[in-house]
């Protein structure tokens, strides 16, 4: 039986739900802000068997090594704590599109957090999910800004291809992994059944009377790069264009119930 957990970046979006997923299954769990490692300070965590580590950075900051700071140094400090405490195996959610060839910091900092993980001796499952979409996720929230300003920019062609999965999918299958060994030193894809271009995924998001405009791919990214208030940073350019897919079947298999297709945000 598993009664306890500790998750980092529980006040984060996928944290926070997960919490509360968990709880309703009688799991309870040890959360780990930004502040705790900050000050190298945590609570008690010898009670736990498992380590959920959601923490990380997903977009960039005037600070250029925010990402080796957060991915790569927090999950060396994750790994460690698990094995001051004697908990045996990490859960870790990576990104759709990370790979041994991955161009951008954002991914490489993922990957090598996910080699850290294999490489740690610890029991761990790696999930790389695509957009975890449900009330106040990240896209949904750029969108819902948006659509106060009367218009949604779309960089490009808008034509690239999500997979995005349902929160209360993501922490379901999360929950599974903790109790079945099958899930054990395994790499999963986290994305749902349905693709769907990020065009048509916001046309049915939003009401017709707010405006699409797009956006030259090549001016978005000049304007990522050199106003902080654009819609969109560059790492998130580059998860959006990237055409990243996966293969849901084998985690719903493992899974053995049906995944929910997203047809739209929650705006």
């Amino acid at each position: 039986m598993i009664n306890h957990v500790v998750i980092s970046g529980a006040k984060g979006f996928v944290g926070k739900n997960l919490r509360k997923f968990l709880s309703k299954n009688k799991i309870s769990s040890i959360p780990l802000s930004r502040n705790h490692f900050k000050k190298n300070q945590f609570p008690s965590l010898k009670s736990t068997s498992h380590f959920i580590h959601l923490a990380g950075i997903g977009s960039e900051s005037i600070d250029q090594d925010s990402f080796v700071k957060v991915n790569i140094e927090l999950t060396k400090t994750v790994i460690n704590l698990c094995k001051k405490n004697n908990i045996k195996n990490i859960i870790y959610l990576s990104g759709l599109g990370v790979s041994k060839n991955s161009c951008s910091s954002y991914f490489i900092s993922k990957f090598k957090a996910e080699q850290l993980i294999k490489k740690s001796g610890l029991h761990y499952t790696i999930f790389r999910p695509s957009y975890i979409l449900g009330n106040d996720d990240y896209l949904t929230k750029n969108i819902s800004k948006q659509i106060l300003k009367k218009q949604v920019l779309i960089p490009g062609s808008g034509k690239f291809i999500l997979q995005p999965i349902s929160i209360d999918d993501a922490c379901l299958c999360i929950n599974i992994a903790l109790h079945s060994s099958k899930f054990l030193n395994k790499t999963f894809d986290l994305v749902g059944p349905k693709k769907s271009s990020f065009q048509k995924l916001i046309k049915k998001s939003i009401s017709p009377k707010i405006k699409i405009k797009k956006i030259d791919l090549e001016l978005a990214y000049q304007k990522a790069l050199n106003n902080t208030n654009f819609e969109y940073g560059v790492e998130e350019l580059n998860i959006l264009v990237g055409n990243y897919v996966g293969n849901h079947n084998k985690l719903q298999n493992l899974c053995n119930f049906k995944f929910k297709k997203i047809e739209s945000l929650n705006t």
